[in-house]
């Protein structure tokens, strides 16, 4: 069969590469069975995977640095001559160009004008990380500027893509809806660990790790420590700069000492990290629309820990965690709200939903979610009409 055969394949990103968990996992999945390339930012991601590494530019300099010509472009809504000045995109192509792929799998709308022109037989694989149009919907400068751009990248490129992934089922159907792009789901799990729940004790030990954002509002955990009766502490593993948000949060937690702010770790640490406390917290307040709909990594990183989670009503994780039993959701996302909820729990019964962590931590691992990729990619080879 045509797809049974080596086939050339590029993952191509505009970040840091070897810090894009999803990359890394697609370029593990597809290694043995083909040959695979990566482009990106920084040094090469695997060893013994060729790499070219792409020139990390800021998105507007040369041509676009005067404001009057890049106002020009945006009011005229020139997207097509905005795709190939930015400086970005011409260096990749630059790069790039020489090459020929049978597949090319592109990381976020950015980098679909680049890939779709480059040689590619069977054409290209897009892996949407989130609802693009709405990804600075809290910023009036992008919603007038990079809103529109990755709107007409949407209609005008990803609508042609020999598939589409993204990472949870609200963004697959705002997709379909809007866009009438189909996507493949595949969510942001973490690797399998080997690892027997612990018996919880008194205190109960609660955690969250994550970004720091205000956008997330994280104080919402704090207030419900310092509202709640059942026995708690909280330690929080906080990764970003240390500005006003962040200061604001030492000062809410400031003389409690149940609450701690702890440095962060290396992230092939983190799940054994994890795995030290009971109850991993995966409150994020729903400010955007990728916010309201996030499945994000530190909730398979729990249970991969064997943690209960408690999260609040964010569709996507609410749905998880009653279907597998895996913890509680708050009805609000509220610090009143969540310390009700604590205040319902006991030992025993974070006991269960760590035990339910453990009889599902196979089935939630990322080797069986991204076996999605694989059916795609298999997919696309299969296809008689490859792409010229």
């Amino acid at each position: 069969m045509q797809g049974s055969a080596r086939k050339k394949i590029l993952v191509f990103t505009f970040t840091p590469i070897n810090r894009e968990p999803r990359a890394l996992k697609q370029i593990e999945l597809l290694c043995d069975d083909h040959d695979v390339t990566t482009a990106g930012f920084g040094p090469a991601p695997v060893e013994g995977v060729p790499h070219i590494e792409l020139e990390s530019l800021p998105t507007s300099h040369g041509l676009l640095a005067i404001r009057g010509m890049y106002s020009l472009i945006i009011l005229l809504r020139q997207y097509r001559l905005l795709s190939k000045v930015l400086p970005r995109n011409a260096s990749a192509l630059a790069r790039l160009t020489p090459h020929e792929w049978d597949l090319i799998i592109a990381h976020d709308v950015s980098t679909v004008p680049v890939a779709r022109k480059l040689r590619s037989r069977f054409g290209v694989l897009v892996d949407l990380h989130e609802y693009a149009t709405r990804q600075g919907e809290n910023s009036l400068r992008w919603r007038l500027v990079e809103g529109g751009y990755f709107r007409w990248i949407l209609k005008r490129h990803v609508r042609r893509a020999a598939a589409v992934s993204t990472v949870g089922q609200g963004i697959v159907d705002e997709y379909r809806r809007e866009f009438g792009i189909e996507c493949d789901l595949v969510v942001n799990a973490t690797p399998y660990r080997d690892i027997e729940p612990s018996k919880t004790p008194e205190p109960i030990r609660m955690v969250h790790s994550g970004a720091v954002a205000a956008t997330r509002k994280l104080e919402i955990m704090i207030e419900a420590v310092k509202l709640t009766r059942t026995p708690v502490t909280l330690d929080l593993y906080l990764v970003g700069a240390e500005d006003a948000y962040f200061a604001s949060l030492r000062k809410m937690a400031e003389g409690d000492p149940r609450i701690r702010f702890r440095d962060p770790v290396p992230y092939d640490q983190l799940v054994t990290t994890l795995s030290q406390y009971d109850i991993g917290l995966a409150m994020i307040a729903p400010s955007t629309f990728n916010l309201l709909w996030c499945l994000p990594n530190k909730f398979f990183d729990y249970i991969q820990a064997r943690l209960a989670i408690i999260t609040g009503p964010s569709p996507e994780m609410a749905r998880i965690t009653r279907e597998h039993d895996l913890g509680a959701v708050t009805e609000e996302f509220t610090g009143e709200s969540l310390a009700a909820l604590l205040d319902r729990i006991d030992a025993a019964k974070v006991d269960a939903w760590k035990a339910s962590a453990h009889r599902q931590a196979r089935e939630l691992s990322s080797e069986v979610q991204v076996k999605v990729w694989r059916r795609m990619v298999d997919r696309i080879f299969s296809r008689s009409d490859a792409s010229a």
